[in-house]
């Protein structure tokens, strides 16, 4: 007979502005005045968002991918932003164990690689660079990625990088996923 474990839900709001080593704004701001120098207004026009895929809009995603290990990625959305590409993830940790999809505490480990070869690397938390989770544990946030989404053909989503992405016991798995960049955008 089978046993349902539930599992914990840890919500990773700040993930985005903690993986650019940016604490969360505090609840209330003073406002800039919108006559101040390079203040946008709404007379000024946004960043140009023509080399952006998609325009720059964000796009739903529907993509799930389990590893042998136990560990279930979703990919819930992305969004390609002037100066970053941001994909929105849901990781469900179904093991026993601690897992790590950024094993070598850099940003090297983790990147998004565009038809042309260039790379796209992760901004890791600053609070959680491995981006560990604990076992029975579910990660949910956004993951950053230093520098914008071009607009192109194919995209893939590495983590862990040289990982083995078929080992039933690895506590740092593999994934490479192929992101929809034709069907979700443009």
């Amino acid at each position: 007979m089978l046993k349902a474990r539930p599992f914990a839900l840890l919500s990773v709001a700040s993930l985005a502005l903690a993986a650019c080593g940016q604490d969360p704004a505090p609840a209330e701001t003073t406002a800039a005045p919108t006559n101040a120098p390079g203040v946008a207004t709404p007379a000024t026009p946004a960043a140009n968002t023509a080399n952006l895929w998609n325009g720059g809009q964000s796009s739903s995603l529907d993509i799930q991918v389990a590893h042998p290990n136990g560990v279930v990625l979703q990919l819930t959305s992305l969004q390609s932003r002037p100066t970053e590409t941001v994909v929105g993830v849901r990781v469900i940790n179904g093991r026993d164990r601690e897992v790590q999809l950024n094993r070598f505490n850099n940003n090297r480990d983790g990147y998004i690689v565009v038809d042309s070869g260039e790379r796209i690397y992760l901004s890791p938390p600053a609070n959680n660079a491995r981006l560990a989770i604990q076992a029975g544990q579910t990660l949910e946030g956004e993951l950053v990625f230093l520098g914008r989404l071009p607009a192109g053909q194919s995209a893939i989503l590495v983590l862990n990088e040289n990982a083995q992405t078929d080992n039933q016991h690895t506590n740092q798995p593999g994934f490479r996923i192929d992101l929809p960049l034709q069907a979700t955008g443009q």
